[in-house]
């Protein structure tokens, strides 16, 4: 009886040793999915991520105990910090630009299973805090980025309104040209506004700059699209680019579509420019 227990006992390990094993970077876990990465392991356990899955459901641990009954009591350990390890999952998404989060997390994970849960339980805090403040700090830098763009697009708006208004008046005879570079780069301007909007949470900040910084490029941003609303202007008034927009039943519109287009993309009047260098 003893001999059966012993290789039933030695059976269940080899088993064991064998489903860790099929734990690695381009494996698959029990459930089917894809492992993306492994960020620690030991005999009994990993610690891993998989693909194509939401942030908060992407960190997962997997504990296989040597022992059927698990007398070294690892799920017991990872039990008692099941509430820190939900809280972490909870703010993955606030810091997607940080992976080191995750090799944190999971060595808290393998300190709470080699029987140190208090220490571990306060890594889980000390990196709660870490992402929180972080958190804070890059959605005030958005705010901030997005005010520049938009302070600047509503002034260059303000100028051609007041353009528009008094282009009759005598002080803006002879300034066609320099008119025509104002609308054209107040409408790049929005193009532009508007990708920032659509783009704002996917643009990664840099956590050492000061806040004021962001203010800056969002005016830059700006700025760079309403260059690109001129040079839109100039390429086409000289027949370089896209003619065909002043042959169209409503040239002066298309003009304008193309300013928002030139402005909302930073690198279509670029590539029509290097279209021309093309041989041929």
């Amino acid at each position: 009886m003893d001999d059966e227990i012993e290789g039933s006992a030695v059976k269940y390990k080899r088993d064991q040793r064998e489903r860790l094993r099929q734990y690695v970077v381009g494996g698959k876990d029990n459930s089917g999915h894809a492992i993306k990465n492994v960020f620690t392991r030991g005999d009994e356990w990993v610690v891993y991520e998989i693909a194509n899955a939401d942030e908060s459901e992407s960190f997962k641990v997997y504990v296989d105990t040597e022992v059927e009954s698990d007398p070294a009591g690892l799920l017991v350990r990872l039990e008692s910090i099941k509430e820190e390890l939900a809280d972490f999952r909870s703010i993955l998404h606030k810091g997607v630009h940080d992976k080191s989060i995750r090799h944190r997390a999971a060595n808290a994970i393998s300190t709470a299973l080699r029987g140190d849960v208090v220490a571990a339980k306060n890594i889980f805090m000390r990196i709660k805090e870490q992402v929180e403040r972080e958190y804070r700090t890059i959605q005030r830098g958005r705010i901030l980025y997005m005010s520049g763009a938009f302070a600047l697009a509503v002034f260059l708006a303000f100028i051609s309104l007041v353009l528009y208004f008094f282009r009759d008046s005598d002080w803006l005879q002879g300034l066609d040209v320099v008119k025509g570079f104002v609308y054209a780069a107040s409408f790049a301007a929005f193009g532009g506004l508007l990708s920032v909007s659509l783009n704002l949470k996917t643009i990664a900040f840099e956590r050492e700059l000061q806040l004021y910084a962001y203010f800056i490029y969002g005016l830059q941003r700006i700025v760079l699209a309403g260059l690109g609303g001129i040079i839109a202007l100039v390429a086409v008034k000289s027949g370089l680019v896209l003619s065909f927009v002043l042959t169209t039943s409503e040239p002066m519109y298309s003009m304008l579509a193309v300013c928002i287009a030139a402005g909302f993309s930073e690198t279509l009047i670029p590539n029509a420019l290097k279209n021309l260098e093309s041989p041929r």
